[in-house]
């Protein structure tokens, strides 16, 4: 734009091949970087209709805060990590995914930073039994004693082992994904999630688990009930721009990765929190359009790459 690339609000899509959006609202410019290959670069909230930087605001909306990240422009707490959610409720706070293990205590840091106490977390609810979202589980464990973890039952046990080979996590070391001295250990699984479960938080506030398998074996997604407010938590199995990550691991499954997009779609959420990339405030039907309007052309959605 001619007033210069630093300010983003006036950049409502952000369009590269990874991000093929080339949508534009009246009197805003859009931004075209072919050939970047890097992740949403300082447009990492989407919020009504555009991408806006990020802020140093830990809170996304009134009930949820992001506390950790391995987005180096969103809220880096390691770059192994999952994006690290807070669901605060009155009876406790609940975590979705732990991150890779190697940043506890800066996740923790950033609970207190944004005024509230670690000691509140009842909950670590994973999505996936893969190193970036459940890798921290026993770090968690070990810096918060009492805090109850949840996983879906098809992979507690893999988790309970430390099993490297059923997680893929062997694979994503080879990989060079994570570092070789990165291991998955051990740590107890205090309730196995199952579909349709529901954990009610507060008066009208509520978690559904949703299986959303696909992207891994037993993967999940989680609905969060907030009175009319609706806020999907959906791990990797769909990402903003309506996007899917499909990998070369035994129990990636490109069937079972459409039918859960499809799952999503018919959610009904104001909000999409993905494992990655940055937060959609307020437009997750658009993202989920974008999936579904590919699967019905018979068109697998765009990989995350």
């Amino acid at each position: 734009p001619p007033d210069g690339l630093g300010r983003y609000g006036r950049v409502p899509f952000f369009s590269s091949p990874r991000y093929p959006f080339d949508e534009a609202e009246s009197g805003h410019t859009v931004l075209r970087c072919e050939g970047v290959a890097s992740r949403i670069l300082k447009l990492t909230h989407y919020h009504r209709g555009r991408f806006r930087p990020y802020d140093g605001d830990m809170r996304l909306t009134d009930r949820v805060s992001l506390i950790g990240s391995g987005e180096p422009d969103l809220l880096l707490t390691d770059r192994l990590d999952s994006q690290v959610y807070l669901v605060r409720s009155g009876d406790g706070f609940v975590v979705i995914d732990s991150g890779a293990g190697r940043s506890v205590s800066s996740i923790l840091a950033n609970v207190r930073a944004d005024g509230f106490d670690p000691a509140g977390i009842r909950w670590l609810f994973l999505t996936h039994a893969h190193g970036d979202h459940a890798g921290g589980g026993s770090g968690w464990r070990t810096a918060l004693p009492r805090v109850r973890i949840a996983a879906s039952s098809d992979v507690a046990g893999w988790l309970e082992r430390g099993d490297e080979e059923a997680t893929s996590v062997d694979r994503a070391r080879s990989a060079g994904i994570y570092p070789d001295d990165f291991v998955l250990r051990p740590f107890a699984i205090d309730r196995e999630l199952a579909d349709g479960d529901r954990i009610e938080l507060d008066t009208d506030v509520a978690i559904t688990v949703v299986a959303t398998p696909g992207h891994a074996a037993g993967h999940l997604s989680f609905v969060l009930d907030d009175g009319p407010k609706r806020t999907l938590f959906s791990g990797d199995a769909v990402f903003p721009g309506g996007l899917i990550l499909l990998q070369d691991t035994w129990d990636c499954d490109l069937d079972a990765t459409l039918r859960s997009v499809e799952r999503l779609a018919a959610v009904g959420a104001q909000d999409l929190l993905a494992g990655h990339l940055g937060p959609a405030i307020g437009e997750a039907g658009e993202h989920l359009r974008r999936a579904m309007d590919r699967i019905i052309a018979l068109n697998p959605p765009l990989n995350l790459t």
